[in-house]
């Protein structure tokens, strides 16, 4: 082999070691990275097909309960609306046989085309009383949530305990009344 044919083949393999180079360290990474990146795109918008299917799927069972919600709405006026609410709290507290310390209500105007008629509770009973109190709210038709509570105990033994609570019930305006 010639002298120029090998300094020919070095320069080559020069010239294929420095472009892989240059590959490796400047083309190679921005292109995985883009891959990865349209790749969590991709399984992102999948996800998002995913539920979208899933929300068809259940349309019906949804609109039923938006139709509940809706005709369990607390009366326009307010006076009528918080005696709606008074009645629900009074009926859970004589079924669980809770006695109440403080119930300071207030209403809340959102945004968002609703209003919630917010109470802050403070009662006293045993774990079964205060236990049945949070099963009859829950199960009432009435628009409530439990948004927070807290239980603490009064006594040493433990069978007489406070509860603080805050819930809200739910008074959609005549623009939020619509479908879902």
């Amino acid at each position: 082999m010639t002298e120029s044919r090998r300094q020919t083949y070095l320069r080559i393999g020069a010239i294929v070691c420095a472009s892989l180079c240059f590959l490796n360290y400047v083309i190679i990474p921005p292109m995985v990275a883009g891959w990865d990146a349209q790749s969590a795109r991709i399984d992102e918008l999948r996800r998002k097909v995913d539920r979208g299917q899933q929300l068809l799927d259940r349309e019906d069972s949804i609109r039923q309960h938006w139709a509940r919600m809706i005709g369990a709405n607390l009366p326009a006026e307010v006076s009528a609306a918080e005696s709606v609410a008074y009645q629900a709290i009074g009926r859970w507290a004589s079924v669980s046989g809770i006695t109440f310390a403080s119930l300071t209500p207030q209403w809340q105007n959102h945004d968002e085309g609703y209003q919630t008629f917010e109470c802050r509770a403070s009662a006293t009973g045993t774990q079964a009383s205060l236990s049945r109190f949070i099963y009859e709210m829950e199960r009432d038709k009435a628009p409530v949530s439990l948004d927070e509570f807290e239980i603490t105990t009064r006594d040493d033994h433990g069978t007489l305990l406070n509860m603080t609570a805050r819930f809200s019930f739910l008074r959609l305006n005549a623009s939020g009344g619509g479908t879902p």
